[in-house]
């Protein structure tokens, strides 16, 4: 007998979260924004530290973020649930609904998914996406269908891929489950300037996931999930008390209250730069480039993992994806300022 005998059986063959630790020029690989925050947003926090309690445990309702995102959302403040990170709120809605021992979400997508069920005892399963990661509604219903699942994920824009899923496909699977709890994962929304949150208000069983770590705050980890008031309230009772610090409410609702404006026009600079990275990419020999509507872009190239070190050698950090399966020969490259893509370009057009 040994302690391994009490782990979870699904976690054995598992990997903790890497983050690769390596010395960077540029670094496009996590899908942060490139731009920091304005100036007056730090002068604005700071102004307002020396009036927290420090010794206090933070607002367990993050009233003044609640206002300051309903407000910006268009939803009820009681519609809300903040987390630290959407990561914290995807293990949350894990344990919240594991009445049956699976989940399901298309793959390839965010690794949390499956780290995540695996740490609340569930099955995770996988419904392959289409021909260039395009959305395949007939494939997730099928495994939705033999799973019998409690929970799916859907990220939208999707995470590695940059795709997203219509509409009209979504509406149709959510409104044959009213059992299963759908997540619509949104985190890189701003970037595909289109939302699904309407669908909350029409389906009970539906919730949507956003985070603000996309659009230049990913020090604060704040990320919120929007469903009505029935179902926030049964994933509430599993939330950690003070999940989400005094700092991070603080700095996430000035962000909102007086610079919302500031971080979206960063946004729109990396959607032109995206667009244009993504036609400069298509150009090259042995490069196929998929489409993306996120601030990201998953690229296929031959000899992935050379490519990948020299690039590192070069001092340029994007993220490899190179295993078998669908995801072979591919890198991820986050779009940086117009400067770190020139210099992501000229050193991948020196190595492919």
């Amino acid at each position: 007998m040994s302690w391994r005998d009490a782990v979870r059986p699904e976690l054995l063959p598992l990997a903790a979260y890497q983050v690769p630790s390596l010395p960077a020029r540029i670094k496009l690989d996590a899908n942060e924004s490139p731009y920091v925050p304005p100036p007056e947003l730090l002068a604005a926090i700071a102004e307002e530290l020396p009036r927290q309690q420090w010794n206090r445990y933070p607002d367990r309702h993050a009233l003044r973020l609640r206002t300051a995102v309903a407000r910006d959302l268009g939803v009820a403040p009681t519609e809300l649930l903040f987390g630290n990170g959407s990561d914290e709120l995807i293990g949350l809605l894990c344990q919240t609904f594991a009445a049956r021992p699976a989940i399901v979400y298309p793959a390839p997508s965010f690794v949390v998914y499956r780290t995540a069920a695996a740490g609340a005892g569930l099955r995770a399963v996988e419904a392959p996406l289409g021909s260039r990661f395009a959305a395949d509604g007939a494939a997730l219903e099928r495994a939705i269908a033999e799973a019998r699942p409690s929970l799916v994920f859907v990220a939208t824009p999707n995470n590695p891929t940059g795709t997203e899923w219509p509409r009209a496909v979504l509406e149709e699977i959510v409104a044959a489950h009213p059992d299963t709890v759908f997540v619509l994962d949104e985190a890189y929304c701003a970037y595909a300037r289109t939302s699904l949150l309407e669908l909350v208000a029409h389906w009970p069983h539906c919730a949507v996931l956003r985070t603000y770590s996309k659009i230049g705050l990913a020090g604060l980890r704040v990320g919120v999930l929007i469903a009505q008031e029935p179902l926030i309230a049964e994933v509430d009772k599993v939330r950690p008390p003070y999940n989400l610090g005094a700092l991070p409410q603080l700095a996430a609702a000035l962000a909102l209250e007086r610079f919302r404006s500031a971080l979206f026009a960063h946004v729109e600079e990396i959607i032109a730069e995206r667009e244009r990275l993504a036609q400069a990419l298509s150009m090259l020999p042995g490069v196929e480039v998929f489409p993306s509507s996120a601030n990201l872009l998953l690229i296929r190239v031959r000899d992935a993992a050379r490519i990948w070190q020299s690039l590192v050698d070069r001092g340029v950090l994007v993220r490899n994806l190179d295993r078998p399966g669908p995801l072979a020969g591919c890198l991820r490259i986050t779009v940086g300022t117009p400067d770190e893509n020139r210099e992501f370009l000229a050193s991948l057009r020196s190595v492919v």
